[in-house]
């Protein structure tokens, strides 16, 4: 006869286990936030995020549409690999999610703040519930997303709804991004 285990033995197990992929997600976390993409010192953030989009678009059959006012930017690295992350992470979850035909990309450095816009045309989803998953660990890109813009002091907004699309309007500080990392 086999003996069955133990539910407390289980229980310990179980939570090891989950300690365990805590500290790797925490890992993978503090690693993305550490990695700047080499593109972005070679040409710049518009250039970039052009090529980027470009290439996701001819890959994934999408529309993709850019605008960045004005057309060229000087901005501190740390707030480059913000943007560029941040739309590299919102581009992955409308290939995942969306159902989108078209990512709309906007760009715009004011005196003393940058905005970034990113909305699409697909299948949109419930914030609030979404964001409720995400803070029991699915939707991590998300909550990245959100830690990304607090780190610089900004703004991390989300709208959508079912059937809807869905937009991300974020506001970042120019006056404090050169002193902090991303």
């Amino acid at each position: 006869m086999q003996r069955r285990p133990d539910v407390s033995d289980l229980t310990a197990s179980l939570q090891e286990s989950m300690d365990i992929v805590e500290q790797a997600i925490q890992q993978v976390r503090n690693l993305s936030l550490d990695l700047r993409p080499s593109l972005l010192d070679d040409l710049g953030l518009i250039a970039t995020l052009r090529w980027y989009l470009d290439r996701q678009a001819r890959w994934a059959g999408l529309s993709t549409q850019f605008t960045a006012t004005p057309p060229e930017m000087q901005l501190p690295a740390n707030l480059e690999t913000v943007c560029f992350r941040l739309v590299q992470e919102a581009l992955t979850n409308v290939l995942r999610h969306a159902q989108a035909q078209t990512v709309r990309v906007d760009l715009q450095q004011h005196e003393k703040e940058l905005q970034l816009l990113i909305s699409d045309d697909g299948i949109g989803f419930e914030v609030e519930s979404t964001l409720k998953q995400a803070a029991y660990g699915k939707g991590l890109g998300l909550i990245g997303m959100q830690e990304r813009v607090s780190l610089l002091g900004g703004r991390f907004e989300l709208a959508s709804a079912s059937g809807q699309g869905t937009q991300i309007r974020v506001c970042l500080p120019l006056a404090a991004a050169g002193n902090k990392s991303p």
